[in-house]
């Protein structure tokens, strides 16, 4: 153990223990928006990255009533680079909100939530979501190839079968 006259010691590779940093526990409690920022991530990664902020709202307030506000929630959507509006036929449950799965990911490393998001299971949850999406895409394309003749084009009700699947799952 080498160490210089301010104490620093120079016999540990700077590497090792940058690393054995980054993988140690944050034990600081998350602000209280970040909290609610990853907690609405989790709801709308269970529901195939879509929700309607009446519901989005319920839930968050139904999981933690003392920490949440509905107000805070709808605040948290529009104010969040990584929530977006999403197309809807209907307004059952107020604005249709996607998730954008590319912005999440720059905004937790912007924040420097990368150990955070990764101990609760969010990557993993995001590269689950991005599989389905696109499976769910080829598949709706395939049954467009099937129903399609060599060379002709393809019948209108089958079009727009294929654009509703393909909008429901991209929009």
């Amino acid at each position: 153990m080498v160490k210089d006259e301010k104490g620093y010691d120079f016999s540990l590779d700077p590497e090792i223990d940058a690393q054995k940093r980054a993988r140690a526990k944050d034990t600081r409690p998350l602000p209280l928006t970040e909290s609610l920022v990853f907690d609405i991530v989790d709801y709308l990664l269970g529901n195939e990255g879509y929700g309607y902020s009446t519901e989005i709202s319920e839930k968050m307030v139904q999981l933690k009533p003392r920490r949440y506000t509905s107000r805070e929630v709808i605040g948290v959507l529009r104010n969040r680079p990584m929530f977006k509006h999403a197309q809807s036929k209907d307004r059952r449950g107020g604005i249709r909100w996607r998730l954008d799965l590319l912005a999440l990911v720059k905004y937790l490393e912007s924040k420097s939530f990368v150990n955070r998001a990764t101990e609760r299971g969010v990557f993993e949850r995001l590269r689950e979501l991005k599989w389905r999406q696109i499976l769910m895409t080829i598949a709706s394309l395939e049954r467009l190839m099937d129903e399609m003749d060599v060379g002709s084009e393809p019948e209108i009700e089958t079009l727009d079968s294929c654009y509703e699947s393909l909008a429901t799952v991209w929009s």
